[in-house]
């Protein structure tokens, strides 16, 4: 049995940026260096969770998702932030969670798209209702309507763009943790996408981060003896 299923482990919190995090960074308890990463320690009644900003990039968001492993948080990872909409129906202010994320860079092969935990997912849905769809990672973000019309056809239902899940997710799977996203779209990811994302970052990016404690509280509520605990992966 993985140790992810002690109840006791802290759950891991991943963004790329610092606003993200919304006002959570305040509630950090302990703040300490994790293989030169900065972790935060958050207490959500008897749950903890370890935050970490890991910048923007594949690269930074597998190396954080490995750091907040080590630090011993292995009993699920979640990752927020914001996304660029790849469909009509996802507009600005829409949350939406991955049910897969895939990396985009190059052509789809195996072992490049990760399932997130249903069950992680289905309680985050519980708590914070929205879109549901594939989350599509590249190493740059989708600024062109060819690009965007591209792998909005590639996709069938909603789908967004960003540039750190499907990393994260990669890593979560290889050391058998459980994962889930949840990111709030600023952006219709065409040209002038970058003016809406100025636009709307500010008020949005910390949307996702924002049910976190709600979320929390539901899985450790499930985790209590003669209550079903959340998914594992097998």
């Amino acid at each position: 049995m993985h140790q992810s299923d002690s109840a006791s482990a802290p759950f891991g919190l991943l963004c790329a940026l610092p606003a993200e995090l919304g006002t959570l960074g305040e509630r950090a308890v302990e703040r300490r260096r994790v293989l030169g990463q900065e972790v935060l320690e958050l207490e959500f009644g008897s749950a903890r969770v370890l935050a970490s900003v890991c910048g923007v990039g594949k690269v930074q968001a597998t190396r954080t998702a490995t750091v907040l492993f080590a630090a011993g948080a292995t009993r699920g990872l979640f990752v927020v932030g914001t996304c660029g909409g790849l469909k009509q129906a996802l507009v600005p202010g829409t949350l939406v969670h991955c049910t897969r994320a895939a990396q985009t860079d190059f052509v789809r092969l195996e072992g490049r798209e990760t399932d997130a935990d249903p069950e992680l997912l289905a309680a985050w849905r519980d708590v914070a209702p929205g879109a549901a769809g594939w989350f599509l990672t590249a190493d740059r973000p989708v600024l062109s309507l060819w690009r965007r019309l591209r792998l909005a056809r590639a996709f069938a239902g909603p789908c967004v763009a960003d540039m750190e899940t499907a990393a994260a997710a990669a890593a979560a799977r290889a050391a058998g943790v459980p994962w889930a996203a949840l990111r709030t779209v600023t952006d219709r990811s065409t040209e002038g996408g970058h003016f809406s994302f100025r636009a709307n970052f500010a008020s949005l990016a910390g949307r996702a981060a924002e049910t976190i404690p709600a979320l929390v509280e539901r899985l450790s509520s499930a985790a209590r003896p003669g209550l079903p605990g959340p998914g594992r992966p097998g």
